[in-house]
């Protein structure tokens, strides 16, 4: 396969992961296989990482005043959820939607969290790869993802009620 990659970007809270997630409900009603790690986020500001294939779900961050895992920003992330993630993602072989929620400052700037997302991304054993980047980050990521392949959609409240209808018009059979 020679895998499509989108950015998604936008500002904090704009509904970034949830396009995503509905971009994977609408990719496996229409019977597409899908891999890869969604974030998921509640209220009380905790973090959960679903591996899309399987359903696994692990805790990402811990409580605010732990002191293990690795610190970045106002998050504690764990650090065995973290080599989890990166796991699901090291393991995937081929599918039609792969998804990377998120690539943030570990990934881009510590070289932690998820590396082997980049790899798996240039691998392009997909038809559509979907990865969550902030824009602060977005130039970083851009310098270590496949460019030729690359297209980048900024989330806004007016689109994002569509985006996963046209994303998932990308993956094509």
């Amino acid at each position: 396969m020679t895998g499509r990659i989108v950015v998604l970007t936008g500002e904090r809270g704009v509904g970034k992961s949830t396009v995503c997630h509905k971009t994977v409900a609408l990719a496996q009603a229409r019977q597409y296989t899908c891999c890869g790690i969604l974030t998921m986020s509640y209220p009380d500001g905790n973090r959960d990482v679903l591996d899309v294939q399987s359903g696994a779900v692990r805790r990402l961050t811990l409580e605010p005043e732990a002191t293990s895992g690795v610190a970045q920003g106002r998050f504690r992330f764990d650090l065995a959820a973290l080599a989890w993630g990166d796991d699901v993602l090291s393991q995937i072989l081929a599918c039609d939607l792969l998804v990377v929620d998120e690539l943030g400052p570990l990934e881009i700037e510590r070289g932690a969290g998820w590396p082997k997302a980049f790899d798996v991304l240039k691998e392009a054993n997909f038809k559509l790869g979907l990865v969550v980047v902030r824009p602060e980050l977005l130039v970083q990521a851009q310098l270590k993802l496949p460019t030729s392949a690359t297209v980048v959609f900024t989330v806004t409240p007016k689109n994002r009620d569509g985006l996963p209808e046209v994303l998932g018009g990308m993956i094509q059979k």
